[in-house]
């Protein structure tokens, strides 16, 4: 089975086809894993740009991770079945490493448990895919993630601060 991940699928000439910056994603993710209407407890994370642009964040399940690959006890591990990153909150210490070293900012920590946070697909059905009011999360292959988008996603973070949309090539 193929790596996936969630990824966000926005549409710069369509309004509504854009985060909407409403969170549901980070809320819908904290009750589905802790029960709690607490967004910072939530896998998934929103972060600003500036000037009305929300990006969600989401793990890109590295093929080399760092976050794997720096863990001191192992707590993180991919899973062998489809590929995913995912977390043994049981073996984590909370040392931050992973959170440090992230590429997308995608791991956290819990503060409450004293855990690395990261999504893990809800078990193969994204609570925050359902119920994205703009439904610019997708379920999709990692691997299909095109350079492309990730080239456009670069240039609007490093264009968000000076005012440029980053939409030029």
């Amino acid at each position: 089975m193929a790596k996936q991940r969630v990824g966000y699928f926005e549409d710069r000439e369509d309004p509504e086809a854009q985060c909407s910056r409403c969170r549901l994603c980070e809320l819908i993710c904290a009750f589905h894993h802790h029960q709690v209407g607490n967004p910072r407890r939530g896998k998934i994370k929103v972060i600003a740009l500036g000037k009305g642009v929300d990006i969600p964040v989401v793990c890109l399940n590295c093929g080399d991770a760092p976050c794997m690959n720096i863990c001191p006890t192992g707590a993180l591990y991919r899973e062998e079945r489809d590929g995913m990153v995912l977390v043994r909150s049981d073996v984590c210490i909370g040392c931050a490493m992973c959170v440090s070293v992230c590429p997308a900012g995608a791991i956290t920590l819990d503060l409450v448990e004293g855990t690395a946070a990261k999504c893990d697909l809800c078990g193969g059905e994204p609570r925050c895919v359902a119920y994205c009011p703009a439904k610019v999360l997708r379920l999709t292959d990692a691997e299909l993630v095109s350079g492309k988008r990730m080239r456009r996603f670069a240039r609007s973070l490093v264009h968000a601060e000076d005012g440029r949309d980053g939409s030029s090539p």
